[in-house]
């Protein structure tokens, strides 16, 4: 009982950080539109960090991390 529900707890937290990543993400996008110039490649950056996040929590997710 108390595995199934760490595992809930788990699953709940998981979504959660997706959810929350979504949101990051599109913030980011929005700064891009609104960046220009020499803080552009930063902001370009940071978004190629915020997608690996997101891949990263899906790869959890979907139980594909790799455990090496």
């Amino acid at each position: 009982m108390l595995n199934e529900t760490r595992e809930g707890e788990r699953r709940e937290t998981i979504a959660e950080l997706s959810d929350l990543f979504l949101v990051v993400q599109e913030m980011g996008r929005r700064l891009a539109d609104e960046t220009h110039g020499d803080a552009y490649a930063q902001v370009r950056e940071l978004n190629e960090l915020l997608h690996q996040v997101r891949i990263q929590i899906t790869r959890i997710k979907d139980g594909t991390v790799d455990k090496g």
